[in-house]
Formats: C-alpha cells, structure tokens, sequence
C-alpha cells in the first residue's frame, strides 16, 4: 500500500503557503539557543536526576514521622476481636502462664505481640515498606524492638537479613513440632531465589496459628496458619521455624 502525495499542489495560495513554510523553517535554522534557554535546560536536567530521591526521602521522612506520632493502635472493636481469637486457641484459652527459663524469650515475645499498642496495629506509615503492603519484616522487629531492645538483621525491613542474623546466633532453628507461642515462622525460609518472603510471629504452641502484617490491609493484624493460608505455595521453598535465642546483641 502507499502513501498518498503529500507534496503541494499548484493552486491558489500554494505559493503563499509554500513561502510560510519554508520562511519558518529557516527562521528556525537561523537562530541559536540563548543563555537563559540552557541554563533552564541544565536546571530542568539536573532537577529531573536529583528529583526523585528527593522526592522518595521526603516520603520517607513524613512516613517515619507519622509511624511514631499518628494514632496507628487498632480500636478496641478490633484488638478485642483479635485478642479473642488467638485466646480461643491457647490451652485453657489463657493469655498468661508460667514456662520454663528456656521458653522465657518466646514468651515475652508473645507478650509484646499482642500488646494493645501492636496488635492490629496499621503499618501504613512504616517507612519503605510501600506504604505497609512490605511490612512484615519490620512489623516482627517493632515486637522485638520492644521486647528487648533491638532488630533483628542488618537490615530489619528485609526478611532475608533477618534469616541471616537468625542463622548467625540470634535465633536457631526448629521444627515446627517444637514451636513454642512467640517463635518465628517466615514462608519460602529454604529458597530466596525468587524473591517472595514472608514472616510473622507463632501464636500457639507448634505454630498453628500466625499472627502476621497483611499486605492486603497493611495491618499487623492476619491470622493464618503455618502455612500463611497458602499464600506463597506456588513458590519452592517451605516455611521454616526459628526460636530468637538472645536478649541482648
């Protein structure tokens, strides 16, 4: 198929119309930027590079501000709803028990889990977590945070750091018949290759019950089973259990 000709026709006002046209063109081609012209050009460049990290620290900024300042609890309708869901499955359907010096640091974690100013607390304003859809790891380690003092991981938004600070001494490893209330669940735990993780905090004995931050509610509020209700089966690695092993770092 082809194009049709596009050129200009003779006819009336042809002549003054090629005249315009091509006056333009080389009005155009005569003229050279000026000063001003660049140094606009080279501010706009420059704000376009340096723009966008501003941008991201001031979000990032206002987001940690709002975490620390904004009322972020859950309201009593919702920690009472959820505080009586994890107390339905407890032995007993008691919150509070004596346990042995070796469960003495699940236990606290436990404690400080369902404490009213972190369960089904927003995760909105948790800084680069993607306004708290990412949260996970950083909802754990406001638990250990308060628990004892510190984070887990160089890096506690980022699931992977926390495993490795786990491996290296913080925490050990077990099976999930040996989870006790406040160990450690984290989905896809064997195979980082793809890049999907989760991780959240056993709320009964042999973790069947995980209290975790949903990326769908950006709240520290989603009870799933081990298995985080299936979430991450399409991906290869299995869940695996860590018991946090230190007080202090």
């Amino acid at each position: 198929m082809s194009l049709p000709d596009k050129r200009f026709k003779s006819g009336p006002g042809s002549d003054q119309l090629q005249n315009c046209h091509f006056g333009v063109a080389n009005s155009l081609t005569d003229r050279h930027p000026s000063p001003p012209f660049l140094v606009t050009i080279c501010v706009l460049f420059l704000l376009s590079i340096v723009g966008k990290p501003i941008a991201q620290w001031t979000e990032a900024t206002y987001d940690a501000y709002q975490a620390d300042h904004a009322i972020l609890t859950a309201s009593d309708t919702r920690y009472r709803r959820l505080l009586k869901l994890i107390q339905a499955q407890q032995p007993g359907q008691t919150l509070s028990r004596s346990v042995p010096a070796a469960l003495a640091i699940p236990e606290q974690i436990f404690q400080t889990a369902i404490s009213r100013d972190l369960l089904g607390r927003s995760s909105r304003y948790e800084p680069n977590t993607s306004h708290g859809k990412l949260a996970c790891a950083r909802m754990v380690n406001r638990v250990v945070q308060k628990a004892f003092n510190y984070q887990i991981g160089q890096n506690p938004l980022y699931v992977p750091s926390v495993v490795q600070a786990l491996e290296g001494g913080v925490g050990r490893r077990i099976e999930q018949g040996q989870t006790r209330r406040g160990d450690i669940a984290i989905a896809n735990g064997t195979d980082y290759a793809k890049g999907l993780w989760h991780i959240g905090i056993c709320v009964t004995d042999r973790c069947t019950l995980v209290l975790s931050n949903s990326p769908f509610t950006s709240r520290f509020a989603w009870l799933s089973d081990a298995n985080f209700d299936g979430a991450f089966e399409q991906h290869p690695g299995k869940t695996t259990f860590y018991r946090v092993v230190k007080q202090h770092l």
